[in-house]
């Protein structure tokens, strides 16, 4: 039998050999599995990096939310309610802007979906007394590019103190609320008449109630939701506006751990309707 000898320095080269192909193979392994990069180089939509560095031909900017209102100011949080904005790309998210010195601020980025939201602004600095922001609303599409601003709304933030922002004006609208209790449930109708002379374009009625006990269970004539005491009756698909003249006739279940008192302010399309007896 014939033997075949490895000299040491042969056999050291060998494992050496071998080590740099085991470590070259676990750095293969540490690296994970390998992935093609983006080839557009572009950030996540609405995320806080730059927008796409070269667009597509067709891409346009989002439309601008056509309004901006604010619903209520509690201590230094806004909540506000805007109008959905459009794009041939889609929209990826909503943010709200706080303009001072001649800059924009994103103060929060809500979903695409959104139409409205609660915002956190800062208190003024000690010793103010009170401190006033200017907002605006922008829709982000999902080119991470930036539509023009809506309108713009004020709010002005105490120091410790809770406000409210000026009641809007009185609208073209009467509205009739008449409530029957029993035991811990309600039965509720309310009546929504345009006493102007052009259509109110899908209506939405808002109201707050009194008592933190008054919930609603189900309605009728109506897209009903509460969020802690505030109600809001959207339009149904199928009845989406009020004639010059016409009355429409909504209500709901509901229940009730204390008392049952009527809302003392009802708002369509956020003016302020009279109550009619």
């Amino acid at each position: 039998m014939q033997k075949t000898w490895v000299g040491l320095s042969g056999l050291v080269a060998a494992v050496a050999f071998i080590a740099l192909l085991a470590g070259t193979a676990m750095a293969a392994l540490d690296a994970g599995p390998s992935s093609s990069p983006d080839p557009s180089g572009s950030p996540a939509p609405c995320s806080t990096g730059t927008s796409l560095p070269t667009l597509p031909p067709s891409n346009s900017p989002p439309t601008a939310p056509a309004t901006l209102e604010v619903v209520r100011v509690l201590l230094n949080s806004v909540e506000l309610r805007w109008t959905a904005a459009t794009d041939n790309n889609g929209i990826a998210c909503y943010r709200v802007r706080e303009r001072r010195d001649g800059t924009a601020t994103t103060m929060a980025t809500f979903q695409a979906t959104a139409t409205e939201g609660t915002v956190y602004l800062p208190w003024p600095p000690s010793g103010v007394p009170s401190q006033t922001h200017i907002l605006d609303v922008v829709a982000v599409d999902t080119w991470n590019t930036p539509g023009p601003a809506s309108p713009t709304v004020t709010v002005t933030i105490y120091n410790d103190v809770i406000s409210s922002p000026t009641p809007p004006p009185v609208g073209d609208c009467d509205v009739t609320y008449a409530s029957w209790a029993w035991n811990s449930g309600m039965s509720t109708n309310l009546t929504i008449t345009n006493t102007g002379s052009t259509p109110i374009r899908d209506w939405r009625l808002t109201f707050d109630f009194p008592d933190a006990g008054q919930r609603v269970t189900s309605g009728w004539s109506a897209a009903w939701s509460q969020t802690g005491t505030a109600v809001t009756a959207g339009h149904p698909h199928w009845n989406s506006d009020i004639a010059p003249g016409q009355t429409l006739r909504i209500g709901f279940t509901g229940s009730s751990t204390g008392s049952n008192p009527a809302p003392t302010a009802f708002y369509l399309n956020g003016a302020r309707c009279r109550i009619a007896p």
